[in-house]
C-alpha cells in the first residue's frame, strides 16, 4: 500500500499539517486527500496566485474553525506569523519588520497597528494577508452600531481589566455565538482558552485597528456618557518639551528626560505600558538619530511628543 505522500506529489509542508491535524482529532485522512486536490487545481490555474495555506483551504471547508487551526498550528510550532509573511512576500525587507516590530512592542501597540500607522502596508493588503494567513477578516470598528441590551451578557464573558489587558473586546452576541474584536493574532490563544470557560457559546474573532479599540471599549463598558462628562487632561507641557541631541550615547540624561515624559503623556492618555522600558527607548532613539542624521546630513535631532490616532509617538525633527 503506497504512502499518501507517494500518492501527491505536494509541498511536504502541506502533508504535515495534513497529519497534525489527524492527530489532534480536527479532521479525517480522506480530508487529506480533498484539500490536496483543491491546492493541486489552484497551482494549475494560471489566474491564481501561490496555493492557499493547508489550514485555510480547511477552514474554507469549515471543516476546521480559524481559532482552532491557529491554536494547532501554534502549539506545534508550524504557524506563519505576519512578520515572516511580510518578508517573505517581499513586502518588507527583514530590517524594517524588525525595527517597526521593536518600536510597537516599546510604545505598547500590537505590530499590525503599527505597520497601519506608519502606512508601511496599506489597509486593503492587511486585510488579503490577515485572511490569507489566519482566515480572520480585518474590519473597521465604527462598522459596529453596539446593542445595549447585549452589554451584561458581554462583560459577563470578557470583563473590563481582562479587555483592557489583552486588547480585546467582545462585540456582538447573537443566539449563541460571540464576535470578538483582535488586536494582535496572539488573541486568539486567548479567545480559546477563554472559550473552554464558556462553552455555551460559539467563538467567533475579527481584527479591529487598535486605534478604536479604546473608543469602543469605553462605549462597552463604561457607556457613551462617560465619553461625554469625563474632561480632557492638561497636555501641553508635555506636548510643547522636546530635546536636541547630537550623541545619544553621550547625552543619555536627554533621552531619559524625554522618556519620562513619554511614559506620562502615556498614562494621562489612557495608554499605560506596565514595566521600564529605558533600555529599548534608548536604543529606539539612537537607531532613529543614525537613521535621519544619514538622511538629512544633519548634525542634531530635536526630538518631541506627538498624540496621534495610537496614542503617543515620537517626532523627529533634523537640525543643521
Amino acid at each position: 500500500m503506497q504512502s499518501l505522500h507517494k500518492i501527491h506529489p505536494v509541498p511536504v509542508e502541506a502533508l504535515k499539517t495534513g497529519e497534525i491535524m489527524v492527530r489532534e482529532g480536527l479532521i479525517r485522512l480522506d480530508d487529506i486527500d480533498t484539500v490536496l486536490a483543491i491546492q493541486k487545481k489552484r497551482q494549475a490555474a494560471v489566474s491564481l496566485e501561490k496555493s492557499r495555506l493547508f489550514g485555510m483551504i480547511l477552514c474554507d471547508l469549515n471543516l476546521v474553525t480559524p481559532l482552532d487551526n491557529y491554536g494547532v498550528l501554534h502549539k506545534h510550532k508550524k504557524l506563519m506569523s505576519i512578520e515572516s509573511a511580510l518578508v517573505s512576500k517581499k513586502m518588507l525587507s527583514p530590517d524594517l519588520v524588525q525595527n517597526i516590530l521593536k518600536e510597537s512592542r516599546l510604545q505598547g501597540i500590537p505590530f499590525i497597528s503599527s505597520l497601519l500607522t506608519k502606512k508601511c502596508v496599506s489597509p486593503t493588503a492587511m486585510q488579503t494577508l490577515l485572511f490569507d494567513l489566519f482566515h480572520i477578516p480585518f474590519r473597521s470598528i465604527s462598522d459596529f452600531m453596539f446593542n445595549d441590551k447585549d452589554r451584561d451578557a458581554l462583560v459577563k464573558v470578557l470583563d473590563k481589566a481582562a479587555s483592557l489587558e489583552k486588547n480585546t473586546l467582545p462585540l456582538v452576541i447573537k443566539n449563541n455565538t460571540l464576535l470578538f474584536g483582535i488586536t494582535d493574532p496572539e488573541n486568539i490563544l486567548f479567545l480559546q482558552k477563554l472559550n473552554d470557560q464558556f462553552p455555551q457559546y460559539r467563538f467567533k474573532a475579527m481584527f479591529i485597528p487598535f486605534s478604536g479599540f479604546a473608543w469602543f471599549h469605553r462605549i462597552i463598558y463604561d457607556g457613551l456618557g462617560a465619553l461625554s462628562v469625563k474632561k480632557p487632561p492638561d497636555l501641553s507641557l508635555l506636548l510643547n518639551f522636546s530635546v536636541s541631541i547630537q550623541d545619544p550615547e553621550k547625552e543619555t540624561e536627554a533621552v531619559l528626560s524625554l522618556y519620562r515624559r513619554y511614559e506620562q503623556l502615556r498614562i494621562l492618555t489612557g495608554n499605560p505600558v506596565s514595566g521600564n522600558f529605558e533600555k529599548e527607548f534608548v536604543e529606539f532613539m539612537g537607531f532613529h538619530h543614525r537613521a535621519v542624521t544619514a538622511k538629512f546630513k544633519s548634525r542634531s535631532i530635536r526630538f518631541s511628543l506627538q498624540r496621534d490616532e495610537t496614542g503617543v509617538k515620537v517626532a523627529a525633527f533634523p537640525e543643521k
